[in-house]
């Protein structure tokens, strides 16, 4: 995906992709990895690992009967929904995953299952980046927050920490930028549009709505315009630390388009 060149290209970390993807399209025989997810219980981890265990003939029921005792365990669905798939039933899979969403969307096994549900998109959530390199006043704290909670895939307290940001500073088009980065779902990606949208018209020159625009388009591969948005991001300022990663990003959908 052109969306992860160009990430990786400019150096910005946007959260752990499963091995998984390939393991579901083409191998049938090969046990689910595991997927560790910090916000899982020891208890809970260790026994989806057992079940894991017994491959391929007793896991789907097992961790079945995991999903009925922690109801609100995402890792628990999310690997329920990799022995599904793996096994051929792709639907039951996909339900499966859903539901990893539904029971703990702050967790990377939610981030995880909605990558396996859209194998066409990039993976992760598309990041906030700070234009700063210093905390110097309250908003920005707020803003460095959510952005190190979107690196360990908690997406739902990243935008808490964006809105705390709006709320100390209700016109700063930074805290603006990254509530609405923090509302993109791959099932409705034009929450954010909507938000960025106006925010572009309403800041013109405010390099961070133009990049975070170029972002999100890179994330549902709208190249084209994403060229033109990450341009006129690098262009406001070049040398300040967006204008960097814009030509970063940049390079790597060029190259790209030319691969």
């Amino acid at each position: 995906m052109v969306g992860v060149a160009a990430v990786a290209a400019a150096g910005t970390v946007v959260g752990v992709t499963l091995a998984t993807r390939t393991d579901v399209q083409r191998q049938s025989s090969k046990a689910p990895p595991f997927a560790a997810d910090p916000t899982a219980r020891p208890e809970v981890a260790a026994q989806v690992r057992e079940a894991l265990k017994a491959w391929p003939a007793g896991t789907a029921r097992r961790l079945r009967i995991l999903a009925a005792r922690y109801p609100h365990s995402a890792l628990v669905r999310l690997e329920l929904g990799l022995a599904l798939a793996l096994s051929g039933q792709q639907a039951d899979a996909a339900s499966a995953w859903q539901d990893a969403e539904r029971v703990q969307p702050d967790s990377p096994s939610a981030v995880r299952a909605q990558d396996l549900r859209h194998p066409g998109s990039a993976p992760g959530l598309p990041p906030f980046v700070p234009s700063f390199a210093r905390v110097t006043k309250g908003v920005q704290a707020h803003l460095l927050r959510g952005s190190a909670y979107q690196q360990v895939l908690r997406p739902v307290s990243a935008e808490r920490e964006f809105l705390a940001a709006v709320r100390a500073a209700p016109n700063d088009p930074e805290a603006l930028t990254a509530a609405a980065v923090g509302l993109y779902d791959k099932d409705r990606p034009a929450a954010a549009f909507s938000r960025l949208g106006p925010l572009a018209r309403r800041f013109p020159h405010a390099q961070t709505v133009r990049f975070h625009l170029g972002i999100l388009l890179l994330w549902i591969d709208q190249l084209a315009q994403a060229r033109k948005e990450l341009q006129q991001a690098h262009d406001e300022d070049p040398g300040s630390p967006l204008g960097k990663l814009a030509s970063g990003y940049l390079s790597a959908v060029r190259m790209a388009g030319t691969g």
